[in-house]
């Protein structure tokens, strides 16, 4: 029954690859000859031949999902059971891939796991995640990568951009895009083409800058050209530009513009002309010096004549002061840091330097030693003085002696004092044979 049309046959054998290691168990019960069919009804006319696989197929044939072709330009580094990713989710593989006749490009076969197929539409771009993506401009350094393993094997991720759209047909493949960041500059939806005649230098303006409005950025930058006026005999720059409305979202549907053809939005900006938008140069990056150009009211704007709408619709600018003003402070910045003397500045460091390591050689061989010295002295001071006040000591026992003298010698004194004041003159006649005392004297006159 397995002989059919579109049956498949291979022999199963541990193989260890990127994806893991499968047929392990070919190393107790050996290897073995395994099937895949797809549910054909057609016999073939000689269902004795058939050719085995010399890989077994990435994915069953009845295995849920979907099937899509991605068409580049080089392979690079996909092949079989590379992972497809959407939102960093592995949600399917790399089947296989194709080189065409002429050898002009590669259709690579993927598959899209069920239910996550029902996130590819006709607004689904593709997008190679082999290797780094790393990128230099007005915001600064930007790295993107996937996993560990699509930088070794590869990998695809995808993802919708822009409103919902029917699905291609199956035999229209996909562009795999380089990366997102390139996926990410298509066009959505309705472009209107600009243009707008600089006066003032543009130099850090680059093609695939941005146009932006009130901080969105709504368009692209496609040329830059100088040219010159024979009128004013003077010099400007063209710019041509894309625009897609499209890009503001939600206000994109609520002021209707979704319903309007390329001339009509175009009409539409012509109005918003005539009350005072213009195109302005902003800096984008200082360090850089990277421009990109922002469309603003400007109130009292000078008035545009009216014409006949064409495309490129024409869009007034205004000379930038802020960007003049920015690059005069820079430019006086950069003037006064040259006129700093680094050169003088690091001798003198140098100088200095030198000066504190004599200083501190001169207090670890001089200084350190006499504090030493001093420190030592007070602490044997110290003990002495301990011995001397210590209870017991000669010190303590002679300080003891002397202060019963003293009061000896205070009491002595007071009965001095008393005598006198009781006989004041046994300083004439000296002291009484007879011994009395005050209590046995008697007042005058008994």
């Amino acid at each position: 029954m397995f002989a059919r049309e579109g049956s498949r046959f291979w022999v199963v054998r541990p193989r260890v690859g990127l994806g893991g290691v499968s047929g392990l168990t070919t190393l107790l019960s050996g290897s073995y000859i395994e099937t895949d069919f797809d549910g054909s009804t057609d016999r073939r006319t000689n269902e004795k031949v058939f050719v085995g696989l010399e890989e077994p197929p990435p994915i069953a044939s009845d295995r849920p999902g979907r099937h899509f072709v991605l068409r580049t330009n080089s392979l690079g580094s996909l092949g079989p059971g590379a992972p497809i990713y959407y939102r960093r989710i592995q949600v399917g593989l790399v089947t296989g891939f194709k080189l065409n006749d002429a050898g002009h490009y590669v259709d690579i076969s993927a598959f899209v796991d069920a239910p996550y197929d029902k996130f590819v539409d006709g607004s689904t771009r593709f997008w190679n995640e082999s290797g780094v993506d790393l990128t230099i401009g007005a915001n600064g350094m930007q790295l993107q990568t996937e996993s560990l393993i699509s930088l070794i094997a590869g990998g695809v991720s995808f993802s919708s951009f822009g409103k919902p759209q029917p699905l291609p047909d199956e035999k229209i493949p996909f562009k795999l895009f380089d990366s997102r960041r390139v996926a990410a500059l298509v066009p959505e939806g309705v472009a209107v083409p600009i243009r707008m005649q600089f006066t003032q230098t543009v130099r850090g303006l680059s093609v695939g800058a941005a146009v932006a409005f009130h901080g969105v950025d709504i368009g692209v930058v496609d040329a830059v050209a100088l040219d010159f006026d024979l009128s004013t005999r003077k010099f400007f720059t063209n710019v041509d530009a894309t625009l897609y409305p499209e890009r503001l979202g939600a206000v994109y549907v609520e002021m209707s513009l979704s319903s309007r053809t390329q001339e009509e939005l175009a009409e539409s900006l012509k109005e918003l002309t005539t009350k005072g938008l213009r195109a302005q140069l902003r800096s984008a990056n200082i360090l850089t010096g990277q421009l990109y150009i922002t469309l603003a009211d400007v109130p009292n704007a000078t008035k545009v004549p009216d014409s006949a709408l064409t495309l490129p619709l024409m869009i007034p600018t205004v000379v930038s002061d802020d960007l003049d003003k920015l690059q005069a402070q820079l430019t006086s910045i950069v003037g006064k840091i040259d006129k700093i003397p680094f050169e003088k500045l690091a001798l003198e460091l140098d100088e200095m330097m030198q000066e504190f390591k004599r200083l501190s050689m001169n207090l670890d061989k001089t200084v350190t030693p006499k504090l030493s010295s001093s420190l030592a002295e007070i602490e044997k001071s110290a003990k002495n003085l301990n011995a001397l006040i210590a209870p017991g000591s000669a010190m303590t026992a002679s300080t003891e002696s002397m202060l019963e003298d003293l009061r000896r010698s205070l009491k002595s004194l007071r009965s001095l004092t008393d005598g006198l004041q009781a006989n004041p003159d046994s300083l004439i006649r000296g002291r009484s044979t007879q011994s009395y005392s005050r209590d046995t004297l008697g007042a005058p006159g008994q």
